[in-house]
């Protein structure tokens, strides 16, 4: 009995005296700052910054002159309705059309009008969905709530990744994804109802 009294105790005394690397980044990412990090902060906040910017700069200075024939950038005229970054050419299939690779080729411009925005757009912005999802999860956690708000944004999550990248890999190419602007999302829907009669579906309807 005794010696199970002292066991208690000298567990119950260990503390660890220093902080490792990763307490230290623990600290500076959840605790010391007014604007909230954490973890899942390094996933989500590279990737958001890409995909707004490369959305930015495509709406602003990217033709789709040739990937669709379309104008669809302020610069040539567009407004915040007509303005897209547009899906790559039907001829480039699947390619995930990097910066660096064999059609672009580590030429900015060309890599542009082939529609290497579309993927860089679409890739960052899924990943910075799945971060957004582990920081409200991050946040229940840390303040002892359960995580529904990050369950029920799964849901957004697989219709993104459901519309922009599943349906158009079982298609010929990229093309058929939806381009990401106003007017570009309601062609896209447009041209669902066309091809599947997607609003005839007894599940989209129940789900609706």
């Amino acid at each position: 009995m005794n010696r199970r009294i002292a066991m208690t105790i000298a567990l119950g005394k260990f503390t660890k005296d220093e902080k490792d690397l990763f307490d230290i980044m623990d600290d500076w990412l959840r605790r010391d700052r007014f604007v909230f990090v954490g973890w899942s902060g390094l996933l989500l906040f590279p990737c958001a910054y890409f995909a707004l910017g490369g959305w930015f700069t495509g709406t602003t200075f990217v033709t789709s002159w040739y990937t669709h024939g379309l104008a669809s950038s302020y610069l040539e005229g567009c407004n915040f309705l007509t303005a897209a970054v547009s899906t790559p050419a039907n001829s480039l299939a699947h390619s995930l059309l990097l910066l660096w690779g064999p059609k672009a080729q580590g030429d900015f411009t060309r890599w542009c009008q082939l529609g290497g925005l579309w993927a860089f757009v679409a890739l960052h912005g899924a990943f910075a969905l799945i971060g957004f999802m582990l920081r409200q999860f991050e946040l229940a956690r840390s303040v002892q709530l359960r995580p529904y708000n990050s369950i029920a944004f799964s849901g957004p999550i697989a219709v993104f990744v459901s519309v922009f990248l599943i349906y158009p890999l079982g298609q010929s190419g990229w093309l058929f994804a939806p381009s990401f602007g106003v007017a570009a999302i309601f062609l896209f829907i447009l041209f669902f109802q066309g091809f599947h009669n997607w609003t005839l579906n007894p599940f989209h309807m129940m789900g609706v």
